[in-house]
């Protein structure tokens, strides 16, 4: 199956669940999150602002927050080029509804950008849409975050996902980036 297609069975499928599932499913991933050597021992975050049927990124948000780690979440810089920074905020108040209604942060001189001087104790939280078990990952189709692990290559990389994104396989090119591990509400798949 071809990635389009792909891309939308799974779509269907993810906004097929209902939001007490999501809810459900979210804090399970959460909770094995919060546990995971990765999370625990980076002293900052790179997460995105769920949306929709995506696993719900809050309360991890307000947990790294609460727990002192730096969190930062990204905005589209330039939609031409795909590119993306990721800005520090504070609270969750710090998301707006911006490009595509996706909650993110403003970005002006007074941001904190992430710069990527400390990528060894960094995590990055990854969307996506589907996910097969070699952790490959098939995103919204912007190439926003292939683009981004091009310009920090030491970023930790990690996935959240429902069961329902999980396929047996996804046919990748040589841009794509495989995640390092992915937490679904079952399982945990590595890529070691």
């Amino acid at each position: 199956m071809d990635k389009d297609a792909l891309r939308k069975e799974i779509m269907k499928k993810r906004d097929g669940l209902s939001s007490s599932d999501i809810a459900l499913k979210s804090k399970i991933i959460a909770d094995k999150l919060f546990l995971h050597t990765e999370y625990v021992e980076a002293q900052s975050i790179l997460i995105y602002a769920s949306m929709r049927s995506e696993v719900t990124t809050d309360d991890i948000i307000i947990d790294a927050l609460g727990k002192g780690k730096n969190v930062f979440c990204p905005i589209c810089t330039d939609k031409q080029n795909g590119i993306m920074e990721f800005v520090k905020i504070q609270s969750l108040s710090d998301l707006y509804e911006g490009y595509f209604g996706i909650r993110e942060p403003r970005i002006d001189e007074n941001s904190s950008i992430y710069s990527g001087e400390v990528q060894e104790s960094t995590l990055c939280i990854v969307p996506g849409v589907a996910f097969d078990k070699k952790c490959n990952r098939i995103g919204y189709k912007g190439g926003y975050y292939d683009r981004y692990f091009e310009r920090f290559p030491k970023l930790k990389k990690l996935a959240l996902a429902f069961d329902e994104q999980i396929v047996d396989e996804i046919s990748v090119s040589e841009y794509d980036v495989p995640v390092d591990a992915i937490i679904t509400d079952s399982c945990v798949l590595d890529n070691n």
